[in-house]
Protein backbone atom coordinates (compact mmCIF):
# COMPACT_ATOMS: atom_id res chain seq x y z
CA UNK A 1 0.00 0.00 0.00
CA UNK A 2 2.77 2.44 0.94
CA UNK A 3 4.08 1.91 -2.51
CA UNK A 4 0.99 2.62 -4.18
CA UNK A 5 0.62 5.80 -2.23
CA UNK A 6 4.05 6.68 -2.76
CA UNK A 7 3.85 6.49 -6.94
CA UNK A 8 0.21 7.72 -6.86
CA UNK A 9 1.77 11.09 -5.22
CA UNK A 10 4.71 11.51 -8.01
CA UNK A 11 2.16 10.84 -10.54
CA UNK A 12 -0.18 13.25 -9.38
CA UNK A 13 2.68 15.75 -9.10
CA UNK A 14 4.15 15.43 -12.19
CA UNK A 15 0.28 15.13 -13.67
CA UNK A 16 -0.94 18.55 -11.78
CA UNK A 17 2.29 20.00 -13.21
CA UNK A 18 1.51 19.66 -16.63
CA UNK A 19 0.08 22.69 -18.46
CA UNK A 20 -2.66 22.60 -21.19
CA UNK A 21 -4.84 24.98 -22.39
CA UNK A 22 -7.17 22.59 -24.23
CA UNK A 23 -10.51 22.42 -23.71
CA UNK A 24 -11.32 18.68 -23.65
CA UNK A 25 -14.29 17.44 -25.84
CA UNK A 26 -17.25 16.58 -23.23
CA UNK A 27 -19.53 14.11 -24.86
CA UNK A 28 -19.40 11.00 -26.99
CA UNK A 29 -17.26 7.85 -26.95
CA UNK A 30 -13.81 7.96 -25.69
CA UNK A 31 -11.46 4.70 -25.92
CA UNK A 32 -7.59 4.98 -23.57
CA UNK A 33 -5.14 2.94 -22.43
CA UNK A 34 -3.68 2.82 -19.00
CA UNK A 35 -0.61 1.22 -17.52
CA UNK A 36 0.19 1.49 -13.32
CA UNK A 37 0.50 -0.60 -10.20
CA UNK A 38 -1.92 -3.38 -8.78
CA UNK A 39 -2.56 -4.98 -5.88
CA UNK A 40 -4.16 -8.03 -4.54
CA UNK A 41 -5.31 -8.71 -1.04
CA UNK A 42 -6.98 -12.43 0.10
CA UNK A 43 -6.89 -13.25 2.98
CA UNK A 44 -3.13 -13.78 3.98
CA UNK A 45 -2.05 -12.95 0.68
CA UNK A 46 -1.03 -9.00 0.10
CA UNK A 47 1.23 -8.86 -3.11
CA UNK A 48 1.59 -5.88 -5.71
CA UNK A 49 2.66 -5.85 -9.50
CA UNK A 50 2.43 -3.79 -12.57
CA UNK A 51 -0.70 -3.98 -14.21
CA UNK A 52 -1.83 -2.93 -17.83
CA UNK A 53 -4.92 -2.33 -19.95
CA UNK A 54 -7.92 -0.26 -21.20
CA UNK A 55 -10.54 1.84 -21.02
CA UNK A 56 -13.69 2.81 -22.96
CA UNK A 57 -17.12 4.37 -22.48
CA UNK A 58 -19.25 7.07 -23.32
CA UNK A 59 -19.95 10.67 -22.02
CA UNK A 60 -23.16 12.11 -21.86
CA UNK A 61 -22.24 15.56 -21.39
CA UNK A 62 -19.92 17.66 -18.84
CA UNK A 63 -21.23 15.39 -15.53
CA UNK A 64 -22.04 11.74 -16.46
CA UNK A 65 -20.37 8.95 -18.65
CA UNK A 66 -20.48 4.96 -18.20
CA UNK A 67 -17.51 3.26 -18.53
CA UNK A 68 -16.06 -0.49 -18.86
CA UNK A 69 -12.40 -0.85 -18.14
CA UNK A 70 -10.32 -4.32 -18.54
CA UNK A 71 -6.76 -4.53 -16.65
CA UNK A 72 -4.68 -7.51 -15.34
CA UNK A 73 -1.38 -7.36 -13.60
CA UNK A 74 1.84 -9.30 -14.47
CA UNK A 75 3.05 -11.92 -11.54
CA UNK A 76 1.86 -10.77 -8.18
CA UNK A 77 3.51 -13.82 -6.27
CA UNK A 78 7.64 -13.75 -5.16
CA UNK A 79 7.26 -17.49 -5.75
CA UNK A 80 5.15 -19.21 -8.38
CA UNK A 81 2.52 -17.85 -10.45
CA UNK A 82 -0.14 -15.09 -9.58
CA UNK A 83 -2.14 -12.59 -11.71
CA UNK A 84 -5.63 -10.86 -11.39
CA UNK A 85 -7.86 -9.47 -14.06
CA UNK A 86 -11.12 -7.72 -13.70
CA UNK A 87 -13.73 -6.62 -16.30
CA UNK A 88 -15.53 -3.18 -14.83
CA UNK A 89 -18.93 -1.50 -15.62
CA UNK A 90 -19.79 2.24 -13.95
CA UNK A 91 -21.38 4.93 -13.79
CA UNK A 92 -18.72 7.95 -13.84
CA UNK A 93 -19.61 11.10 -12.52
CA UNK A 94 -17.27 14.53 -12.87
CA UNK A 95 -16.84 17.38 -11.78
CA UNK A 96 -14.57 20.10 -13.76
CA UNK A 97 -12.38 22.62 -12.18
CA UNK A 98 -11.43 24.33 -15.53
CA UNK A 99 -12.09 23.29 -19.43
CA UNK A 100 -8.45 21.67 -19.11
CA UNK A 101 -8.69 19.93 -15.58
CA UNK A 102 -11.47 17.69 -14.10
CA UNK A 103 -11.66 14.82 -11.46
CA UNK A 104 -14.13 12.02 -11.52
CA UNK A 105 -15.69 9.26 -9.00
CA UNK A 106 -16.83 5.88 -10.47
CA UNK A 107 -18.64 3.10 -8.75
CA UNK A 108 -20.23 0.19 -10.61
CA UNK A 109 -19.90 -3.75 -11.29
CA UNK A 110 -16.65 -6.00 -11.59
CA UNK A 111 -15.94 -9.50 -12.17
CA UNK A 112 -12.59 -10.39 -11.29
CA UNK A 113 -10.39 -13.65 -12.02
CA UNK A 114 -7.31 -15.06 -10.22
CA UNK A 115 -4.76 -17.52 -11.22
CA UNK A 116 -2.77 -18.95 -8.76
CA UNK A 117 -0.63 -21.72 -10.51
CA UNK A 118 -3.46 -24.15 -11.19
CA UNK A 119 -5.72 -22.90 -8.96
CA UNK A 120 -8.23 -20.67 -10.26
CA UNK A 121 -11.00 -18.26 -8.51
CA UNK A 122 -13.34 -16.15 -9.76
CA UNK A 123 -16.28 -13.86 -8.67
CA UNK A 124 -18.67 -10.43 -9.56
CA UNK A 125 -18.51 -7.77 -6.99
CA UNK A 126 -18.17 -3.86 -6.60
CA UNK A 127 -15.66 -1.51 -7.93
CA UNK A 128 -15.24 2.42 -6.97
CA UNK A 129 -12.80 4.74 -7.91
CA UNK A 130 -11.47 8.39 -8.41
CA UNK A 131 -9.18 10.35 -10.26
CA UNK A 132 -8.04 13.07 -11.83
CA UNK A 133 -8.20 14.05 -15.60
CA UNK A 134 -6.62 17.03 -17.85
CA UNK A 135 -7.07 17.69 -21.46
CA UNK A 136 -3.75 17.52 -23.75
CA UNK A 137 -5.68 18.82 -26.72
CA UNK A 138 -9.07 18.97 -27.72
CA UNK A 139 -9.43 15.24 -27.93
CA UNK A 140 -6.60 14.10 -25.74
CA UNK A 141 -6.82 13.56 -22.33
CA UNK A 142 -4.39 12.01 -19.38
CA UNK A 143 -6.06 10.27 -16.32
CA UNK A 144 -4.64 9.52 -13.10
CA UNK A 145 -7.21 7.14 -11.58
CA UNK A 146 -7.33 4.87 -8.46
CA UNK A 147 -9.79 1.94 -8.52
CA UNK A 148 -10.97 -0.63 -5.80
CA UNK A 149 -12.60 -4.08 -6.80
CA UNK A 150 -13.98 -5.62 -3.77
CA UNK A 151 -15.46 -9.51 -3.97
CA UNK A 152 -15.66 -12.81 -2.29
CA UNK A 153 -13.64 -15.54 -5.13
CA UNK A 154 -14.43 -18.62 -5.35
CA UNK A 155 -12.44 -21.46 -6.39
CA UNK A 156 -13.51 -22.88 -9.54
CA UNK A 157 -13.77 -26.45 -8.30
CA UNK A 158 -14.34 -26.34 -4.17
CA UNK A 159 -16.10 -24.59 -2.30
CA UNK A 160 -13.57 -21.96 -1.02
CA UNK A 161 -14.57 -18.67 -0.44
CA UNK A 162 -12.20 -15.97 -0.20
CA UNK A 163 -12.43 -12.22 0.50
CA UNK A 164 -10.61 -10.55 -2.03
CA UNK A 165 -9.83 -6.60 -2.96
CA UNK A 166 -7.81 -5.42 -6.07
CA UNK A 167 -6.88 -2.36 -6.17
CA UNK A 168 -5.44 -0.36 -9.40
CA UNK A 169 -3.38 2.76 -9.34
CA UNK A 170 -3.25 3.81 -13.15
CA UNK A 171 -1.72 6.71 -15.58
CA UNK A 172 -3.86 6.72 -18.59
CA UNK A 173 -4.23 8.38 -22.08
CA UNK A 174 -7.88 8.42 -24.20
CA UNK A 175 -9.07 9.84 -27.25
CA UNK A 176 -12.52 11.30 -27.79
CA UNK A 177 -14.51 11.21 -30.30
Amino acid sequence: MKKILMTGSALLTLFLATSATAAPDIQGYYIGAMGGYGELEANEFNESAASYGGYAGYSFGKDLAIESTFFTTANLADEGDVKARAVTLAAKLNHFFSPTYSMFIKIGVASTDVSAGIDDYSATGWIWGAGFNMAITDNVNVRLGYEVILTDLEHDTSDDIIDSELANLYLGINYQF
